[in-house]
């Protein structure tokens, strides 16, 4: 298989990736403006994505067919210069609605959120706002930016989306949770039987039958019956951050702090918690309900590396001048975790 053929694959795995990202997680009934991170219809995003995708670059990608030296592997700056590429592709062809879909999508999986805000902004003017992928990526991308977008703009643009395609599965798991904001259960409860009707994975139903559960107790209904398979969650860690007296007087309040769970080998977070910088030490804990990615565990698949990372800027990627720290975390010890931020990012 050439380069260029693992190439499209990788990315369009890490596209799926990405508009899943922001539904993984749902915050529980009166929490405060957070942004929605449930799981989605994993099954039909597979499916459709990766015809535009690979439909995109067999058109118009000129990417070299030579085969790579021996011992060249895809990593993270790689992904960032077919990123690099794409935008250029662009700025000569500005008209390419599907290409700043892809570049909105591949920038929130590199986790460059402005960018792909910005070119899901390309895509939603480009198209008169009238794509609903382009409408429910721009909404997506204005939350993860600002968590309080979902009860400003990108609200009024599910709502949008769900006009152009009552049947589109983000647009309806959004929708639902902006009516359940707002106090209006039976829409949110409707929106989201719609969406249950659909062919989801076991992880996204159970996951949708805990937010419907939730609406019908808001209702003073019982319950329904879970309609997915439900999986047993994994226990929290608790984790006690700490920071290095040298740098305690770089850390001051207001900004953020966040923590992340990868494999030891890398790759996009497991799961992401964000706090603001306070008083020390910081106890947190994490567990699958900060899950970043569908069906994934913290349990399994061995050790995990937790980074506490202070972002002077309050963005989610890590720039020069950051204050970090890490520690690997086996499930097996099921002790507290002590994490102290010791260094600066260069």
């Amino acid at each position: 298989m050439t380069l260029f053929i693992v190439i499209c694959a990788v990315l369009v795995a890490l596209a799926v990736i990405a508009v899943l990202w922001p539904l993984l997680r749902a915050p529980a009934p009166g929490a405060e403006s957070v942004a929605p991170r449930s799981t989605l219809a994993a099954v039909i995003v597979a499916a459709l994505l990766p015809l535009a995708a690979f439909g995109l670059y067999f058109w118009a990608s000129n990417w070299s067919w030579n085969p790579p030296p021996q011992g060249e592997s895809l990593t993270a700056p790689n992904l960032r210069e077919l990123v690099a590429l794409l935008k250029d592709r662009l700025s000569r062809q500005p008209e390419d609605l599907e290409g700043w879909k892809l570049l909105g999508r591949s920038a929130a999986v590199l986790g460059d959120y402005p960018l792909s805000r910005q070119a899901f902004g390309e895509a939603y003017t480009r198209s008169k706002g009238a794509d609903p992928a382009a409408v429910v990526g721009y909404a997506e991308a204005l939350v993860l930016n600002d968590e309080r977008e979902i009860d400003g703009q990108a609200a009024e643009l599910f709502e949008r989306a769900l006009t152009l395609a009552p049947g589109n599965s983000r647009a309806l798991w959004y929708g639902g949770f902006v009516a359940y904001r707002r106090g209006d259960f039976p829409l949110a409860q409707q929106r989201w039987l719609a969406l249950q009707g659909q062919e989801l994975q076991p992880e996204l139903r159970r996951v949708l039958d805990e937010r419907l559960a939730d609406v019908a107790r808001a209702q003073g209904q019982e319950p329904p019956p879970a309609a997915g398979s439900a999986a047993p969650a994994a226990a929290a860690i608790p984790i006690r951050i700490d920071i290095a007296p040298s740098l305690a007087a770089q850390a001051t309040a207001g900004q953020s702090l966040f923590l992340i769970a990868r494999r030891g080998e890398g790759g996009p977070p497991l799961a992401v918690v964000r706090r603001a910088v306070g008083s020390w030490p910081l106890e947190l804990s994490m567990s699958d309900a900060n899950a970043m990615l569908p069906g994934i565990s913290l349990v399994g698949g061995g050790p995990i590396r937790l980074i506490a990372r202070i972002s002077k800027k309050g963005e989610p990627i890590a720039a020069s001048g950051d204050l970090i720290g890490e520690v690997e975390y086996d499930f097996s010890s099921a002790s507290p975790v002590l994490l102290t931020i010791d260094r600066i990012v260069p």
